[in-house]
């Protein structure tokens, strides 16, 4: 589509595309290192600094590839302690409404979009800080089709659909295994899905690639180390790293 093509072509002009590359590996890592170690935030980071240098549709549809391969290897590592009865509920209602986040992403402006994101990141932030630990869900099919709801709709719309389903598994679960691994299906599940229906509706073009293999190079290596913090943080260090990235990302989207 044209709007990815120029992308490149406006910084080959420039004579910035090797930075290009660099960037959107640097953003993949730091956004890799802290879902790894915490269960969210790759989306996160990754839309809240790709669209800096290149388009919102063209950052959406690149995080989508990119941390497909970063939650299914978390999954796969994490495999015997996903809970699939207390995942079900949730992936399927959000397999749903992924289809109308994504057109709504299509329909929309950049400006808009952006508008959108920062507000719901900051509605997050807030309810993480002040409200998270006065708020006990309990796992119902009501609970997980209503967190499924919201996370997929988010997730089409623009690939943030982690922190409803972060505040749902925190709140039902008490082992950081259980959590951590179904949280991830849930991701690999989903993004597969938003993936496909961009394919399918031609959204994806070949002149992504060298964007495609930058960002996978850095989310390797920032796997890599955040599953390294996993594994010596506890359940109560993983809500607390939470909860710090949240109010970080909801105080630069505040001063920005």
């Amino acid at each position: 589509m044209k709007w990815q093509n120029d992308i490149v072509r406006d910084f080959d002009q420039k004579g910035y595309v090797n930075e290009m590359y660099i960037l959107t590996a640097l953003v993949a890592f730091a956004g890799s290192f802290v879902q790894s170690s915490s269960g969210f935030g790759y989306a996160i980071i990754c839309m809240a600094i790709w669209p800096m240098f290149m388009p919102f549709y063209t950052a959406s549809i690149l995080e989508a590839i990119a941390a497909f391969f970063m939650v299914i290897y978390i999954a796969v590592r994490l495999w015997k302690f996903i809970d699939w009865k207390l995942l079900l509920p949730p992936v399927i209602m959000a397999t749903v409404t992924s289809f109308l986040g994504v057109n709504t992403l299509m329909a929309l402006d950049e400006d808009v979009l952006s508008k959108i994101m920062g507000t719901v990141l900051l509605i997050l932030a807030v309810y993480f800080i002040f409200f998270s630990s006065k708020v006990h869900l309990k796992a119902s099919l009501v609970s997980g089709l209503v967190a499924g709801a919201i996370s997929g709709f988010c997730g089409g719309l623009f690939n943030i659909g982690g922190p409803p389903m972060v505040a749902y598994f925190l709140s039902v679960t008490d082992d950081k295994e259980k959590y951590n691994a179904t949280l991830q299906m849930f991701f690999t599940i989903n993004t597969i899905s938003i993936f496909l229906i961009h394919v399918f509706q031609g959204h994806v073009s070949g002149s992504m690639l060298p964007l495609v293999g930058a960002a996978l190079a850095g989310t390797a290596v920032g796997t890599a180390g955040g599953m390294f913090l996993f594994r010596r943080l506890t359940m109560a260090g993983i809500k607390k790293t939470v909860y710090i990235f949240m109010i970080c990302a909801g105080s630069y989207l505040l001063l920005s």
